[in-house]
């Protein structure tokens, strides 16, 4: 079978510190793509370093207008906070078209399901309905809105793949890492929200404690390689 893999650095395997300066580093031969590869299948990965669910999506559309010949499309979805900086605000151009209502939406977590559900429609009404391509949707540094599963296009959900590898009994955060734009979201749109919006930073804080304490993120961020070997014997054993 041939697929299509994109999303974030999750796409692309288990990555590590370097001794001599700290910096993250991808290990060969240790992504999704790799062990799908060595199972006998053909594989393109655009997947890439923080990028955000609608920036893949987009990618992902303008290489199937060049070359379809897939069978199934995986999606790495990952937080949607990334889609408020890099399309919402950064984009003048898709940004109004991609998430038409944004700007009127005053509660965060309501902002937030509607950039996942915007993502969503794209996937099924600009990517599926004229491809015909399938899609497998992991979550991984972002879980998945339980909403995914009304669409079409996503034939087989993984939910939370960090979560079913913390071996958590609760949900974790949409948005999952603390990074340095998060408070220009919250400065930009000032959502009336607080109280939500501090317990989503204190959920990623405790996330990323959890990381830290666990052999399955070598790097306090990203999935060991093995656990990519599983995930390829899983997913071939639910399109099969």
């Amino acid at each position: 079978m041939k697929f299509l893999i994109i999303g974030d650095s999750y796409g692309q395997g288990e990555y590590r510190r370097k001794k001599s300066d700290g910096y993250l580093e991808l290990v060969p031969d240790t992504g999704l793509d790799f062990y799908l590869t060595k199972l006998g299948h053909t594989v393109t990965n655009i997947s890439a370093n923080s990028a955000s669910n609608f920036g893949q999506l987009r990618h992902a559309y303008w290489c199937l207008r060049a070359m379809a010949d897939y069978d199934y499309m995986v999606w790495f979805h990952t937080e949607p906070i990334r889609d408020i900086v890099e399309i919402v605000i950064d984009d003048p151009v898709d940004g109004p078209m991609q998430y038409p209502d944004f700007q009127t939406i005053k509660i965060y977590a309501d902002a937030i399901t509607y950039i996942n559900e915007c993502n969503y429609a794209y996937a099924q009404d600009t990517i599926y309905n004229e491809f015909k391509i399938p899609f497998v949707v992991i979550g991984g540094v972002g879980r998945l809105e339980q909403s995914i599963d009304r669409f079409n296009f996503a034939k087989y959900t993984i939910h939370s793949w960090v979560q079913e590898l913390l071996n958590l009994d609760y949900q974790l955060p949409k948005n999952m890492m603390l990074w340095h734009r998060w408070h220009e979201v919250f400065d930009t749109f000032n959502y009336s929200d607080q109280q939500h919006v501090i317990e989503e930073l204190e959920s990623a804080e405790h996330f990323q404690d959890l990381l830290k304490q666990n052999s399955l993120f070598p790097d306090d961020m990203h999935v060991v390689g093995l656990e990519y070997e599983k995930l390829a014997v899983r997913l071939l054993e639910m399109i099969q």
